[in-house]
């Protein structure tokens, strides 16, 4: 479908500003673009997370090799999850795919998703906050704060394998599910149940959920599941946003990236509370 001079203006800009989100927090390429496909474009539930998972992965190429050129990958933490991500998400996107092709469970499996990306925004946010609020606490001793600059310094046999390989089948279901899941879903696992300081943890999720996100846009492509058009714009718009995004995570404090990370959180669930009660 051909989109006139202003609406490929609005959608260039739509994916610079996901672009400039993902670089910088690692939220953007689901829980900012669901809900903009969802009331900007009129899109299905299925249909905005297969458009949203091929976006992310491709918008993700470019900030994760920015991230593994600056160091900032948790590569054992991140090994384990996908270990348990991968199996997960290929089989939760196949059943979502085929009883969406089904009349009879289409309506059923639309609202689910629905309902699935709101939980998954909501129960992050408030992980989010947590962490916020321990990090307060934790910058009145200053043993504490230095403890947290490097991965080195959370050494893994803290961390029980387990953990993470749990925490990655969790993630490959709802990621599969809803396209949520680079800042929104794995940073609070990052940060506040795998203890990966907050600037390796954006660098993680990013890197994560470019294989999970690219998985499920295979998957749902295959399944005709996706808007290549919109792709496309989306895509070229974020190719200007991230650059911008890899030269201010180098200048932007710990403290500031995880209140930006929070306030695009926050403005993403009233977009996809608005979405679904529109």
């Amino acid at each position: 479908m051909a989109l006139s001079i202003s609406e490929l203006s609005f959608t260039l800009l739509i994916g610079c500003l996901i672009g400039l989100a993902l670089g910088m927090t690692g939220v953007g390429g689901g829980v900012l673009m669901i809900p903009i496909l969802r009331g900007v474009f009129g899109m299905n539930p299925v249909l905005a997370v297969g458009t949203a998972s091929l976006c992310a992965f491709l918008m993700k190429i470019n900030a994760a090799a920015i991230h593994i050129r600056m160091g900032n990958i948790s590569w054992r933490k991140s090994g384990l999850m996908l270990a348990g991500a991968i199996p997960a998400t290929f089989l939760t996107t196949q059943y979502i795919v085929r009883l969406s092709q089904n009349p009879e469970t289409a309506s059923f499996i639309n609202g689910t998703v629905d309902l699935m990306v709101i939980a998954a925004i909501v129960l992050s946010l408030v992980s989010m906050v947590y962490k916020d609020l321990k990090d307060l606490k934790s910058r009145k001793k200053p043993e504490v704060t230095v403890a947290e600059t490097t991965e080195e310094m959370i050494p893994m046999g803290n961390i029980a394998p387990w953990r993470p390989l749990l925490a990655g089948v969790g993630s490959g279901v709802v990621i599969g599910a809803t396209g949520v899941g680079g800042g929104v879903l794995l940073l609070p696992i990052l940060t506040v149940l795998l203890q990966v300081n907050i600037k390796q943890a954006v660098g993680s999720s990013i890197v994560i959920a470019l294989l999970l996100s690219g998985l499920s846009a295979l998957n749902y492509a295959d399944g005709g599941q996706a808007d290549m058009t919109t792709a496309i714009v989306l895509i070229a718009g974020s190719m200007i946003g991230v650059p911008i995004a890899g030269k201010l995570v180098k200048v932007l404090s710990d403290t500031l990236l995880h209140r930006i990370t929070l306030g695009l959180i926050a403005v993403s669930a009233l977009m996809m509370l608005s979405s679904s009660l529109a």
